[in-house]
């Protein structure tokens, strides 16, 4: 082998090294730095069964934008007031945008307006964007509440009377929803009756058993998630109220509501598609911290799901997303 052909081999084999070394260090391609923004998320409800789904949405949007997210846990029944100090307390310690379930949508927005924040909030509910709210995603209450009751009086005898549950018509949600159902329920010049209950079971079971013993026929609306779950639950419980029922439905959806409603209890529900709120959530507001002039309202669709077509592909993966 010549000197020419060992000084060849020599380069390249130093070329090889050379290459090796830049491909696993920074010397030539210095690989982009990933930025991960925290995202607290405040919650509702101190029992967050039925946020399921969305926690679902949340996780796989923070995978995708690089998100570290975390949910505040509450361990008593939670005030407007103390939703508004949890705001304040994850701003403190670091969050660079907050995404809020309301309480109450109209407090939050008048608390909001006193904070003058400049970290962004992402509110789960209708409203106006300022005060740092950058996004807002949400449902058409008053629309739900008419889809609902459009679909109970197509499905029931035209003298059906309605007993409609809400556990707390203090919040813009329920007030949207009753709003709707009585819209059309007025329209059918059908008999209704409104419940609100505070939580106590014995109330609302009682109510229930009032509904289940009236004038026949008659009906229960849930004009939230929490009368719907517990009233679906108190009817687990006493299959002889149910036999004395024409028609059970509600807002919302959750695995044991989903059960209920598979097994007859239910008969119908109007929910929409919580995984994805879950996600957008987390998007929105990403993109809120890399952008300032990001934002907007997202309202969600909603759907009228029984058990005759909850396991349809469409409302299947919207009802149970996988992991």
């Amino acid at each position: 082998m010549s000197v020419r052909e060992k000084l060849l081999w020599a380069a390249g084999a130093v070329l090889l090294v050379f290459l090796y070394l830049a491909s696993s260090t920074d010397l030539i391609i210095k690989e982009r730095e990933v930025q991960i923004h925290p995202v607290s998320i405040i919650l509702d409800d101190v029992n967050d069964a039925y946020y399921q789904n969305f926690k679902k949405g949340v996780d796989q949007a923070a995978r995708d934008y690089y998100a570290d997210t975390s949910f505040t846990t509450l361990y008593d029944d939670i005030s407007q007031e103390q939703q508004l100090q949890l705001i304040r307390r994850e701003i403190e310690d670091g969050a660079e945008a907050v995404v809020v379930v309301p309480v109450n949508g109209e407090q939050l927005d008048q608390g909001l307006a006193e904070e003058r924040s400049q970290v962004p909030l992402i509110v789960m509910a209708p409203g106006s964007l300022e005060n740092a709210v950058r996004a807002r995603i949400c449902v058409d209450g008053a629309g739900a509440g008419q889809m609902l009751a459009e679909e109970a009086a197509e499905e029931l005898p035209e003298n059906t009377s309605f007993y409609l549950l809400a556990s707390d018509l203090r919040s813009g949600d329920a007030k949207m929803v009753l709003e709707g159902v009585c819209r059309v329920l007025d329209e059918e010049n059908a008999e209704y009756e409104l419940g609100e209950w505070d939580g106590e079971t014995d109330r609302l079971q009682a109510f229930i058993r009032t509904a289940a013993s009236g004038k026949e026929p008659a009906a229960l609306i849930a004009l939230d998630k929490e009368s719907l779950t517990e009233t679906a639950q108190i009817l687990k419980n006493g299959e002889d109220l149910k036999s004395r029922l024409a028609g059970v439905y509600g807002m919302g959806s959750n695995t044991s509501v989903l059960g209920s409603l598979e097994s007859g209890i239910i008969d119908g529900l109007v929910t929409f598609d919580q995984y994805s709120a879950g996600y957008l959530s987390v998007e929105k507001a990403v993109e809120a911290i890399r952008d300032s002039r990001s934002g907007g309202t997202v309202q969600m669709d909603c759907f009228y799901i029984t058990s005759e077509n909850m396991r349809d592909k469409k409302y299947e993966t919207m009802l149970y997303p996988m992991e």
